[in-house]
């Protein structure tokens, strides 16, 4: 069998109730030279068989299950894992990509080089995908400067939708994936943006479902903590701290030249001294921690 062009990749977990409609949004796609690589988390629902069966009838799918919940993000990474496209998409078991994500993204890397990621425009819904709402993700970033594309990232970022994205898989390897940890995911952003550009295609092609079942943002904090550490054995402590210190490894790992790793350090330190007040309530978690 033959490698396919793009890989994407989706995590799941318990996700019976739209997993089919965003499966069907992916095999609609006009560009069919894909693979469609699914990791299950050890779901309790009817994900598995509904995965089964849509594997069953259509041989770019691949479906792995784990023995138990790893968390979210050791599962995001595992689809890449299995990924063996030149480039790889994301995507949610629970959002809708429209017909031509894949073609018109992929359309943009094969005659942009300089470009790592592209991603379309988003529109947010709860509930009916008719009734959704156009979202300004704003991070067309084209800058030549790498320390510039970085702190659009860190400035601009707002719901992290452009992970939705089509990568180059290559450059995607070089980074740190995504750890566990809030924010990871933004990290991995600023770390892809110091690779390339991001360049956003000026069409709605990408519907993210924005609900307390789906969406992050909407969950308790016992939720979200789940969310990263099923079995909740290590308190999350630290959280800005490891941001910023995954920011400083990123730049660390880039190949980039002297002037803009001055830049890049120079706005860290900004970083740094803007968020004082919350790494220092990090420390007072952590402090108060130890006593309970």
């Amino acid at each position: 069998m033959k490698t396919p062009r793009i890989s994407v990749g989706m995590p799941v977990y318990n996700s019976e109730q739209w997993i089919s409609d965003s499966i069907e949004s992916i095999l609609r796609q006009t560009f069919g030279d894909f693979e469609l690589v699914i990791s299950d988390n050890a779901s309790t629902d009817g994900t598995e068989e509904i995965c089964r069966e849509f594997s069953g009838k259509d041989e770019r799918i691949r479906y792995y299950r784990n023995d138990c919940n790893i968390g979210a993000s050791d599962n995001y990474n595992a689809v890449f894992h299995y990924s063996t496209g030149e480039y790889f998409k994301w995507a949610s078991s629970n959002d809708i990509c429209k017909d031509t994500f894949l073609a018109s993204c992929i359309e943009v890397l094969d005659e942009r080089p300089d470009v790592v990621l592209c991603y379309p425009k988003t529109r947010l819904f709860d509930g009916d995908p008719s009734n959704a709402k156009d979202y300004e993700d704003g991070l067309h970033l084209i800058d030549e400067s790498a320390c510039a594309r970085f702190s659009g990232i860190i400035d601009r970022m707002g719901l992290n939708n452009v992970m939705n994205g089509v990568m180059r898989s290559e450059v995607l390897r070089r980074t740190a994936l995504i750890k566990t940890f809030f924010s990871s995911d933004v990290s991995l952003m600023a770390e892809l943006a110091l690779y390339g550009k991001f360049f956003e295609i000026p069409e709605y092609l990408f519907y993210r479902r924005m609900d307390e079942e789906s969406a992050t943002k909407l969950k308790t904090e016992k939720e979200v903590l789940k969310h990263y550490d099923p079995e909740l054995k290590n308190p999350m402590l630290f959280q800005n701290w490891k941001i910023n210190l995954e920011y400083i490894k990123a730049i660390g790992r880039a190949p980039l030249g002297f002037s803009e790793k001055a830049c890049l350090a120079k706005r860290i330190f900004r970083q740094l001294v803007w968020s004082r007040s919350e790494l220092a309530q990090d420390v007072v978690q952590a402090w108060k921690s130890r006593f309970h």
